[in-house]
C-alpha cells in the first residue's frame, strides 16, 4: 500500500492552497495526497492525487469515517496524517487521526472549538485565566423576543453571529434594539443551527494569533465598519509594543490551552487598554494567505512544510520565527452594488504606480452581482499582495493600490 495524507475539507475557493499541501507531502515523505470533501469538483481532481466524497457534519461523522476508510482499502492506501482544512472538516479530521491512531486533537475538543457558545462556556469555566484577559459574555438566543431581550441586557449594543459559521458570515454589529428586527431577519438561515450575541468590545485593536506546530506570529487585522464586519486587510507581522505583544500572545496560548493537541490554530483576539478578548478559535490554517504572508515576513518560513510535518511526526517545535520584512494582503471592496461589467488590470495599475506586488487575483466575474456592503469575504472583488521592510509604507500602498483599483471598475 502507498503512503498517503488525508486533507479534510477546504473553506470558500481555498482550493488554490492544497497543491502547496500536496508538494509538502511528495517532497517531505514521498506521499500522495487523499482530498475529503463534500463534493468533488473539477478543480479538486487538479489539486490532489485523490479525491473522496462524503457528508461533513456532526451527524454524519460516524458513516464518514466508515466510507473514508472503505476508499482507503479500495485505493490501497495507509495514511501516515492528518489535516483538517476547513471548520465543517475539524471533527471528522479529529475523528479520523484518533481512529488511525495519528496526531490531531480530540473529537470532543474538536466538538468545543466549532460550537462558539461551547467555546465561551469552556472559556468562562477556566481556572487558567491569564493576567488581563477578560472572557466575552455571551447568550445563545432562540427567538427575536430573546435575542431583543439580550441586546438590552448588553446595554441596547451588541455583536451577534452565528453559532457554527467562519469567515466572517453572518457577523452582525447591533447597534441598538431598535435594529433587531431586520438583524434578526437577516440571521433566519441561521435560525435553527443556533445564534449567539455577545457583547460589543468597541475601541479595540483586533489581531490574529496564528499558529502551527509550536511556531506562532501575530497577525494584524482589519475588518469594514457599519453592520458588518468582513475582514478586509491584514498586515504580517503586527507592529506590537513588547507589553502588547506579551498579553496576545499569552491569551492565543490560552485558548489553545482549552482545546489542547491540535496542529494549526487560528486564534482571533481583540486588545485594548491593557487587556485582551478571545473573539474565536479556528482549529485549521488562517485564510486570507496569512500562512503565505508568513512565509514572506519571515526567514526560513513555511508553515505548510510544518503542518504536514507535525500531521506525520506528531512533533512540536517551539520556536519564534525571525522577521525579514511586513508583508499584507489588502481585499478589492466593489464600489456601488450592481452588474459587474468590466476589471482593469491590477499589473498594469501596480506598474503605473510604482508598486512591487507579490500575488493579485480577481475573485469575481464579468456579469455577475457585486455589492458595495460586503458581509463576509466572499463578497470582495478580489485581493492584492504586497510587501515592505516599514508598516507605514505597507499600508499606504496597500491603500492606494487598491483605492485606484476600485476607481476603475466599472459597475452597471
Amino acid at each position: 500500500m502507498e503512503k498517503c495524507l488525508i486533507v479534510v475539507g477546504y473553506n470558500n475557493v481555498r482550493i488554490y492552497d492544497i497543491p502547496k499541501i500536496q508538494r509538502a507531502c511528495h517532497q517531505l515523505f514521498d506521499a500522495k495526497l487523499l482530498l475529503v470533501t463534500e463534493k468533488i469538483e473539477e478543480a479538486d481532481r487538479h489539486a490532489a492525487d485523490e479525491v473522496v466524497a462524503c457528508a461533513l457534519g456532526e451527524e454524519a461523522v460516524e458513516t464518514s469515517t466508515r466510507w473514508v476508510c472503505a476508499e482507503l482499502d479500495r485505493l490501497e492506501l495507509n495514511p501516515i496524517g492528518i489535516l483538517p482544512f476547513s471548520d465543517r472538516g475539524v471533527l471528522l479530521g479529529a475523528t479520523l487521526a484518533k481512529h488511525f491512531g495519528l496526531a490531531g486533537i480530540a473529537p470532543d475538543d474538536a466538538l468545543a472549538g466549532l460550537d462558539k457558545y461551547a467555546f465561551r462556556n469552556r472559556d468562562a469555566q477556566s481556572k487558567a485565566h491569564v493576567p488581563g484577559y477578560q472572557p466575552v459574555r455571551c447568550v445563545h438566543v432562540r427567538s427575536k423576543a430573546q435575542f431583543q431581550s439580550t441586546v438590552a441586557e448588553f446595554g441596547g449594543r451588541a455583536f451577534a453571529k452565528p453559532l457554527n459559521e467562519g469567515n466572517s458570515r453572518g457577523c452582525h454589529v447591533v447597534p441598538s434594539i431598535e435594529h433587531c428586527d431586520v438583524i434578526w431577519s437577516d440571521l433566519r438561515h441561521y435560525h435553527d443551527g443556533g445564534i449567539i450575541v455577545e457583547e460589543l468590545i468597541e475601541n479595540a485593536q483586533e489581531y490574529s494569533w496564528d499558529y502551527v506546530a509550536g511556531c506562532s506570529w501575530i497577525t494584524e487585522k482589519h475588518t469594514t465598519t457599519g453592520l458588518y464586519r468582513a475582514e478586509i486587510q491584514q498586515i504580517v507581522p503586527a507592529p506590537l509594543s513588547e507589553d502588547v505583544r506579551r498579553q496576545i500572545n499569552a491569551a492565543g496560548n490560552h485558548i489553545r490551552r482549552l482545546l489542547p493537541d491540535g496542529g494549526a490554530y487560528h486564534n482571533e483576539i481583540f486588545s485594548r487598554s491593557g487587556l485582551t478578548a478571545a473573539v474565536e478559535t479556528n482549529l485549521r490554517p488562517a485564510g486570507l494567505h496569512i500562512w503565505d504572508l508568513a512565509a514572506l515576513a519571515f526567514n526560513h518560513l513555511d508553515p505548510w512544510e510544518i503542518w504536514v510535518r507535525w500531521a506525520v511526526t506528531g512533533v512540536v517545535e517551539e520556536r519564534s520565527p525571525d522577521p525579514l520584512c511586513y508583508s499584507g494582503i489588502r481585499l478589492i471592496k466593489a464600489p456601488a452594488s450592481g452588474v459587474l461589467t468590466a476589471l482593469p488590470d491590477i499589473g498594469q495599475i501596480a506598474a503605473e504606480l510604482g508598486i512591487e506586488v507579490r500575488d493579485y487575483r480577481y475573485t469575481k466575474h464579468s456579469g455577475e452581482r457585486v455589492t458595495d456592503t460586503p458581509q463576509d469575504n466572499s463578497d470582495f472583488l478580489g485581493e492584492v499582495i504586497s510587501c515592505s521592510t516599514e508598516y507605514a509604507d505597507l499600508c499606504a500602498q496597500l491603500l492606494e493600490l487598491t483605492s485606484t483599483i476600485e476607481s476603475r471598475v466599472n459597475i452597471a
